[in-house]
Formats: structure tokens, C-alpha cells, sequence
């Protein structure tokens, strides 16, 4: 029986996946709702993994405590500024811990095929857009997702993130648009779930790819992928891409 402890489980997303659990007959969950809820329930239930989808701050303290206790995680919380990663990493270096903004299989994948995209297509002659879209609810933009993806571009390309980024509307006599840029436009209303697009528009030609996501399914499905294999891990920190054999360029 695997017992996971869920943290920010009264959220949008830890809601998601603790209704998902109810249809494993071998997962327990068990409800986190705050740091000192965390203390007192592992005082009757150990967990064998947290699984956590509350907020930066809060991630911050629970990864305190399961680097204490030496119990694994899985971070899918989104919002981290670099600096409440860093700290993250240096927190969790002696507990397997597995860190995505997005928990999804085939979000991971088009991470992966953006990589091998940028590999090749040279930088002086396409251009790299990214659209997301996302319920009227959503707190941050751009989503930590959209960021991911123009961390990987700016990484391929050798530039810096901070300087290339974009994220602002285009208007007015703009000018050019310059070669050294990578643009985020966040779309937010109603009812959207998650909708990621990066489009590289070259001479003649452009490339697009896109997720689409229907539910909070699949974000759930592969949490609890990944929380599997993290409790059989060695202490690190990884990601989704890790689990899935997909560390390095496909070819």
C-alpha cells in the first residue's frame, strides 16, 4: 500500500488527483491542508511520499520537513521565483524529489520536442512564439509551463533568458521584431483548462505544436506515475523528463 500524503489537497489540483486515488485500491491518501496538519498526521500515518500542489511558500516549508524525516517528493506547485528554486534544491538534495510544472505525460513530451526542434533550426532565421491560455482563475502569467518552454529555447540557443523573454502586448509602431527574442502572450477566461502552443515561424514555413488538455485527468495520472517511481529513486532532484528515459535529445 503506498501512502501519500497530500499537500494543498483542498486545491483545483490536489482536489484532481486525491478524487483520482479513489480508484486505486493500493494508493492511500491522506489529506494535508497545512504544515502543522502535515506534523500530525504523519504522527499516526507515515507517508511513503508527499505529493504536493499547494503554494510556493508552503512547498518551501514542507520540503523542511521531508528532508528531515527523509521522506520523498513530488512537487507539482507552479509560481516559484529562482530564487524559491534554488533554495528548493538545496533543501531537498537528500530526499528523491521530483519537481515539474507540469505533470502531465504528453506536456513533457512536447518539452522534449521542442528541444530537438531548436537543435536544429537555426536562430537567425526562425522565430519562437509561445501562447498559452488558461481559466479565468488562474493567478500567475505566464503560466510556469509557457516558461519552461522558453527556458529549453533560450538554453539551446545559448542565450539569457531574462534578456530574451518577452511578455508584454505588441502595440503601436513596434519596429522589427529582433532575432534575440522569445514572446509569451497569456490568454485568460472562462472556462479554459490548459492550452500551451509554441510556434517556431521560419522562411516560408512555420512549425507549431500544441497540448490541449481536457481535464485535470491526466495532470493526476501522471502524478501518480511519478510518484511511484520516485520513492524508488536515489536521493536527487529530478523531473518528469527523468522519468520518462527522456533526460537527453531524442536522436
Amino acid at each position: 500500500m503506498l501512502q501519500v500524503a497530500v499537500t494543498g489537497a483542498s486545491g483545483r489540483m490536489g482536489g484532481a488527483f486525491m478524487e483520482h486515488l479513489e480508484d486505486y485500491e493500493d494508493v492511500q491518501a491522506l489529506s494535508v491542508v497545512g504544515s502543522t496538519c502535515l506534523e500530525k498526521v504523519c504522527q499516526t500515518q507515515a507517508p511513503d511520499v508527499i505529493v504536493d500542489f499547494s503554494s510556493p511558500d508552503a512547498t518551501l516549508a514542507f520540503a523542511v520537513w521531508a528532508s528531515a524525516k527523509k521522506v520523498p517528493m513530488v512537487i507539482g506547485t507552479t509560481g516559484f521565483t529562482l530564487t524559491q528554486l534554488d533554495r528548493l534544491a538545496d533543501t531537498l538534495h537528500s530526499v528523491p524529489a521530483l519537481l515539474s510544472p507540469n505533470m502531465s505525460l504528453m506536456m513533457n513530451l512536447v518539452w522534449r520536442m521542442t528541444a530537438n526542434a531548436i537543435t536544429v533550426l537555426p536562430s537567425d532565421a526562425v522565430d519562437v512564439e509561445i501562447v498559452e491560455k488558461h481559466h479565468r482563475e488562474k493567478r500567475n502569467a505566464p503560466s510556469s509551463t509557457a516558461l519552461k518552454l522558453a527556458q529549453i529555447v533560450a538554453e539551446k540557443r545559448g542565450w539569457s533568458l531574462a534578456e530574451a523573454l518577452r511578455h508584454k502586448a505588441r502595440w503601436g509602431l513596434i519596429g522589427p521584431r529582433p532575432q534575440k527574442e522569445i514572446a509569451i502572450s497569456s490568454l485568460r477566461g472562462g472556462t479554459f483548462n490548459s492550452e500551451h502552443s509554441i510556434i517556431f515561424a521560419g522562411q516560408g514555413e512555420s512549425l507549431e505544436i500544441t497540448h490541449h488538455s481536457q481535464s485535470l485527468e491526466p495532470f493526476a495520472r501522471g502524478t501518480l506515475r511519478s510518484a511511484r517511481w520516485i520513492v524508488k529513486q536515489s536521493p536527487g532532484v529530478y523531473d518528469m523528463l527523468d522519468m520518462l528515459g527522456l533526460s537527453e535529445v531524442l536522436y
